[in-house]
């Protein structure tokens, strides 16, 4: 057997899982996203091979590595079988491997803290321990006292970190530089922004994060790393994992153990990244999170097929179960409209208490001449403004892959002063069943400054067309839109008739 400890350098590639914004997700859609996640890991490793037939062993690989999806390039000679050794150092497979085996069981006197020893042999385990001493045969934990056990060796095929090995020949001695690149899942990432309006309402400020997520177990130190944004082709796979068990004990003396009082609590959830705390639940637990902000370095962007890949300026080291944040975008002066978008709902009978509320969008355009013209991968996007001279939480906005040159609208909330009236005022039938409607919507300002209103009528009707309209409209999202500007204190009457195949 030999073995390769440890790498000496690790690359590392991240793909993403899902583009729902993790902070969305209920906790166990959280925490299997994030186990979804891929990750390429590339790493080198310099070993001395003698001449002849050998196991060659790769020491701490990823815990969740995909084992046909392991290459190694620089050997020698041919590889003749893999395998990936994935039992891991644990209480529960330490008990299963130790079966019938001798073990030393240390006892604790309660009342004078004196401690005693003696030799046992395990008989059952992990679920309910079961051991055969001198005296007879009993459980594990069930004196009422404190015990322990002692194993004086750890059995063979068990290791702290996961490993892959591979049965090689080797025709000459000699010391060969090796490449080994795998997949694994456990490692994901998300794009995470803040938009901070400017004081005078026109501009933003547009700060992007590459947030990684690794919740794994196995930890990747000063790796020069990549993620790549799209949504790529993926085949589920079946990994085989640790098995880290826990002990269990089944006593039955009440109340000397565990009999009878309440389970543990739940682990905590997965951590989320702290850009969109808001979505947060309260007190929720958190694990480790690092963020990096270096400005004069952001994530270099370039192209992987139809596929945007993104450099991260410096080496990664990303710890066992820790979330850390990336800058790799900051664009100033972004130029942005605000409108308040209403959507009148043709299935609805409009009362007093069903009034259509009006939507708070920013609107933007990704291009260059408009302080963009970046492809923005999916994520979460947190809204700040300024009030009194102090930044304020404004709304935040899932957001979908924004390609270069499109436009794209963020509802960041609804607004308090602008309200809307929507009236069906007539509704005729004419031949061959056609349906028509005429419409009127009562627009208000009630703000102290002029707006704009979005108004939106849903075209998804068969066969529907606009009969008459107050204005040339356009398309948004599908539905007919019109918009109006209103003066403070400002309203307005809309018109307009559609048909519609009923």
């Amino acid at each position: 057997m030999i073995a390769s400890p440890a790498a000496e350098t690790t690359a590392v590639t991240l793909y993403r899982a899902g583009s729902t914004p993790f902070q969305t997700l209920q906790p166990w859609q959280r925490e299997q996203a994030l186990k979804k996640g891929l990750i390429l890991v590339t790493e080198t490793r310099t070993v001395t091979l003698p001449a002849g037939r050998h196991t060659l062993r790769f020491d701490a690989v990823a815990d969740g590595l995909i084992p046909q999806s392991a290459a190694v390039e620089g050997l020698p000679g041919g590889v003749i079988e893999r395998n990936y050794d994935y039992a891991l150092l644990s209480p529960g497979t330490l008990l299963e491997r130790s079966l019938n085996q001798p073990v030393g069981i240390v006892r604790t006197n309660a009342r004078t803290g004196r401690q005693t020893a003696e030799s046992a042999i395990l008989r059952q385990g992990p679920n309910g321990v079961v051991l055969q001493t001198t005296t007879g045969v009993e459980a594990l934990g069930c004196s009422g006292g404190a015990e322990r056990l002692v194993f004086d060796h750890i059995p063979a095929g068990l290791s702290d970190k996961p490993s892959l090995s591979t049965l090689i020949d080797v025709p000459v001695a000699t010391t060969a530089k090796l490449t080994l690149s795998y997949l694994a899942i456990g490692v994901n990432w998300q794009a995470d922004y803040v938009a901070r309006i400017a004081p005078d309402g026109k501009t933003l400020d547009l700060t992007g994060w590459l947030t990684l997520v690794n919740s794994s177990g196995t930890r990747f130190v000063d790796a020069p790393t990549q993620a790549v944004a799209g949504k790529l082709s993926r085949v589920p796979v079946n990994i085989p994992r640790a098995d880290t068990e826990a002990i269990t004990r089944a006593c039955w003396p009440m109340d000397t153990t565990t009999h009878g009082r309440p389970p543990p609590p739940p682990p905590p959830p997965l951590p989320i990244p702290p850009v969109m705390m808001s979505m947060a639940p309260a007190g929720a637990a958190r694990e480790e999170i690092t963020v990096t902000a270096q400005r004069a370095k952001m994530a270099e962007q370039s192209e992987l097929g139809d596929y945007k890949l993104y450099t991260l300026p410096e080496p990664v080291t990303l710890a066992a179960r820790q979330t850390k944040q990336v800058a790799f975008l900051d664009q100033k002066g972004v130029a942005f409209q605000r409108l308040y978008m209403v959507t009148v709902d043709p299935w609805s009978d409009y009362g007093d208490d069903n009034l259509p509320a009006a939507t708070v969008l920013l609107r933007l355009e990704n291009k260059a001449n408009q302080g963009l013209g970046k492809a923005l991968p999916s994520g979460a996007l947190a809204v700040m403004e300024t009030a009194s001279g102090r930044p304020a939480f404004a709304g935040e906005q899932t957001m979908r892959d924004v390609p270069v040159g499109q436009p794209f609208d963020l509802a960041i909330g609804r607004a308090m002063d602008v309200s809307v009236r929507p009236r069906l005022v007539r509704e005729t039938r004419a031949s061959r069943g056609r349906v028509r409607r005429s419409y009127e919507i009562d627009l208000a300002n009630a703000k102290s400054g002029s707006i704009t209103i979005e108004l939106r009528h849903p075209r998804h009707q068969p066969n529907f067309r606009i009969v008459s309209e107050p204005r040339r409209h356009d398309i948004r999202d599908g539905a007919a839109a019109w918009r109006f500007t209103l003066s403070p204190n400002g309203r307005e009457t809309v018109r307009y008739v559609v048909e519609y195949q009923g």
